[in-house]
């Protein structure tokens, strides 16, 4: 599975590896319901992720919304510049937390 979820304290980990889009959201959004239960702080590892469609971008707007929501956080971590280029050109790397 290209998602994967680890949990350590208070913090989920979400591992995300390969290509996703419109086709991956089923898989996307039960990771996230798990993630966003288990933990108050998501890292959202994209250091194996190699393209991520619009679609995808706004799974991560709606994650976002959610954990702020609860009082939580999401954190983009491992960001590479090709995923980095997605999200500047789009301009949410002024919406998210990208460290």
């Amino acid at each position: 599975m290209p998602a994967t979820i680890s949990t350590s304290g208070n913090i989920a980990r979400i591992n995300l590896a390969g290509e996703f889009d419109f086709s991956s959201q089923d898989e996307l959004k039960q990771v996230f319901e798990k993630a966003l239960s288990a933990a108050q702080t998501i890292h959202l590892d994209m250091q194996h992720a190699t393209f991520i469609d619009s679609s995808v971008i706004r799974m991560f707007l709606k994650l976002n919304d959610t954990a702020r929501k609860d009082n939580k956080s999401l954190i983009i971590i491992n960001c590479n510049q090709r995923i980095y280029e997605i999200f500047a050109i789009g301009g949410f790397d002024q919406i998210f937390d990208i460290q």
